[in-house]
């Protein structure tokens, strides 16, 4: 039986895909769970990055590097590539040393930083291939693996999101349509004035100076957060970028709370089938 293992999607055993190599397996593994370069910072660490990169020398057929170079080398590695883990660089050596890699990288009897950088950058496409791969092979078996929900849970299901809904509303509490859940349920079951052959504009302009106001009001917030914790203004700045997007957002929030402020709870309850929710 084929099972994932509930860890960060790693992968268990080679039986777990299809069409898929146990060195591909353990590769994916150690990217999802082993600790990162820009993390490393312990003695056992250094003495890792430090016989790595001595195996390297050796794998290759050259001269050892100085203690002095060794350290800068592991420098270097851990600043330019703090993505890769303990198992990159071995499996980059390995591959190296096989001649399976995807490099013309040339060592000239030296392990200098351009040529560690120019067979690294080669294996990370090589790791990078591997890594989407697996993880779309993953999300293809989990896909496999979900039971689809029936019309009758589902309907259940919706029903309990407008009773929820509708006692947010009755608690004078706007409700947060989450998903646009309850916009997609309003608009295509054509229950508000919102539709291009029904359209209410007075709503509409309702609902885009409320959806305006409470952005002016978030993007307030962000700039004076920004000052208090000396952050970078980027986020204020991509606020403006996703402007409409937000207005938009916040304006079809109020036409979901309109329509709960006048929704018959009882009545609707008993009108919705599987033809209504087919949005």
């Amino acid at each position: 039986m084929n099972k994932l293992s509930k860890q960060q999607n790693s992968v268990s055993t080679i039986s777990t895909l299809a069409n898929t190599t146990s060195k591909e397996i353990s590769l994916y593994n150690a990217y999802v769970t082993d600790k990162r370069l820009k993390d490393f910072s312990t003695k056992e660490d250094l003495l890792l990055m430090n016989s790595l990169i001595v195996r390297w020398a050796t794998y290759v057929g050259i001269e050892t590097p100085e203690a002095t170079e060794i350290n800068m080398l592991a420098n270097f590695i851990k600043e330019h590539f703090s993505t890769f883990n303990g198992y990159d660089i071995k499996e980059c050596i390995n591959l190296l040393a096989n001649q399976t890699l995807d490099t013309d990288a040339e060592h000239y009897g030296k392990l200098s930083p351009i040529y560690v950088s120019k067979v690294l950058r080669a294996y990370q496409e090589h790791r990078n291939t591997i890594v989407f791969k697996v993880r779309d092979s993953i999300q293809k078996l989990k896909e496999a693996e979900i039971v689809p929900i029936s019309d009758k849970e589902r309907i259940s299901n919706f029903k309990q999101l407008l009773a929820i809904a509708k006692k947010e509303n009755l608690q004078g509490l706007t409700y947060i349509d989450a998903g646009d859940s309850l916009y997609n349920f309003i608009k295509f079951n054509k229950l508000m004035p919102i539709t291009k052959d029904n359209i209410d504009q007075q709503l509409i302009d309702e609902a885009m100076e409320y959806g305006n106001k409470l952005y002016l009001a978030d993007k307030k917030k962000k700039v004076t957060q920004t000052i208090i914790k000396n952050e970078s203004f980027k986020k204020v700045a991509n606020m403006q970028f996703e402007k409409l997007d937000i207005i938009r957002k916040y304006a079809r929030e109020f036409v979901v709370n309109r329509f709960l402020l006048n929704l018959d709870l009882a009545d609707i309850l008993q009108k919705i089938n599987m033809e209504m929710l087919k949005y």
